[in-house]
């Protein structure tokens, strides 16, 4: 869901998702992973700040902590294990237990989509442009070797972010740590971009809500964060978004004529 003003998107979010209005909450506590912000081709305070800024406006700065998410998680989900291999550690700006997460999260998927489309795709032989044919056909040939584990990490994942955050507590993640690819790229550098994956997995296997919220522009190219709330706490999470956005908007303007 897209929406230009955050009160629409509270508005709408709480119609599609079935909520009550409810009185905003004040956060307890607002997490910067800062591992995660390490990854960012751009200054990471031109992220960080804008958020910071805003709230410790908003309500203190004795609510922002930070946290290295990578290592947290890697201690608190032992199923993660089989995922993580040297290749992910070798990798340059890689946070390995991340990727790892990535990993999983990508391999449950190729399983589940064999197992919804795999006879369609078999029967109907589809005619798919490059990139998407291999990434059809290697979901075909997915074992579920590791689906059991996969579940498995799903709950230990929602676990560990449960108690890191507790009921009303917020992560903060870059939404992605460097601009899309270019039209015509090296297909050979695209692996790059799996990084992207990486923090997309968070909320993916774990099923907390995220909302990602524009910072302006650097070098005219757009900037966001990402914020996490537990499962199920969608209707905080939208009106934080919308309580938190006027204080960011005046921090993002002051942030874009500063030079980082």
């Amino acid at each position: 869901m897209v929406a230009r003003d955050p009160a629409i998107l509270n508005r709408v979010g709480r119609v599609l998702l079935d909520l009550q209005d409810v009185y905003p909450v004040k956060p307890t506590q607002i997490i910067i992973a800062a591992d995660c912000f390490q990854l960012l081709t751009i200054p990471s305070d031109r992220v960080i700040q804008p958020l910071v800024k805003s709230v410790e406006k908003s309500f203190g700065g004795d609510l922002v902590k930070q946290v290295v998410l990578g290592d947290y998680i890697k201690d608190k989900v032992p199923s993660l294990k089989p995922f993580l291999s040297d290749g992910h550690a070798d990798q340059e700006h890689n946070i390995p237990s991340l990727a790892a997460l990535s990993s999983a999260m990508r391999e449950l998927q190729r399983y589940e989509f064999k197992n919804n489309h795999g006879e369609w795709v078999c029967s109907a032989k589809p005619d798919l442009g490059p990139g998407i044919s291999e990434r059809i056909w290697n979901a075909l040939r997915t074992t579920d070797e590791n689906v059991d584990i996969c579940h498995n990490l799903k709950t230990e994942l929602r676990a560990a972010l449960t108690g890191l955050l507790g009921d009303f507590g917020v992560l903060a993640i870059p939404t992605v740590p460097e601009p899309p690819p270019k039209l015509q790229m090296d297909p050979a550098l695209l692996e790059d971009f799996a990084r992207a994956f990486s923090l997309l997995s968070i909320a993916g296997v774990s099923g907390f809500c995220q909302v990602s919220i524009p910072l302006g522009l650097y070098d005219n190219l757009p900037v966001a964060i990402s914020l996490l709330a537990k499962h199920g706490s969608d209707g905080f999470l939208l009106n934080l978004v919308e309580g938190l956005y006027d204080a960011l908007k005046e921090e993002v303007g002051i942030a874009e004529n500063m030079s980082y």
